[in-house]
């Protein structure tokens, strides 16, 4: 509210109705470790998709970390997602950062942004690993 209130905002929103402030200037990012995983929770994950698809006109993503046979239907769409960018060769790659953003018109998670990785985040053993929520911010 305090950028729409500024005349030079206001002048360059007027000739752009489509877009919106919000967008273009912030956007709140969700980090979750365990999305997706064999160790995290199906109810913490439905909860997150039920609050991405309650704030789906809003500036609001999902960055998790992805592993290869971890969620198949978003594996396949960091391929796509890949591989219409370019210079991708399939199976390099075991693990990737991901960022989504919730999809109304199929009522589903649409990637948005993909950082492919060969190895984890949290490296280590035991209780001596790195952070891992921190690597995916």
């Amino acid at each position: 509210q305090a950028l729409a209130a500024l005349p030079k905002v206001k002048h360059y929103y007027l000739r752009f109705q489509d877009k919106r402030i919000g967008e273009d200037h912030a956007e709140v990012i969700l980090a979750h470790q365990t999305y997706g995983h064999p160790e995290g929770c199906e109810k913490n994950d439905e909860a997150v998709r039920l609050l991405l698809e309650k704030y789906a006109d809003e500036p609001l993503v999902l960055v998790f970390d992805l592993k290869k046979k971890s969620l198949p239907e978003l594996w396949l769409q960091v391929q796509n997602v890949l591989a219409m960018r370019g210079g991708y060769q399939q199976g390099t790659f075991e693990q990737a950062s991901v960022k989504c953003k919730w999809d109304k018109a199929r009522r589903a998670l649409r990637v948005v942004e993909v950082l492919p990785r060969k190895f984890p985040l949290r490296l280590g053993q035991g209780d001596f690993k790195t952070q891992g929520k921190a690597c995916n911010q």
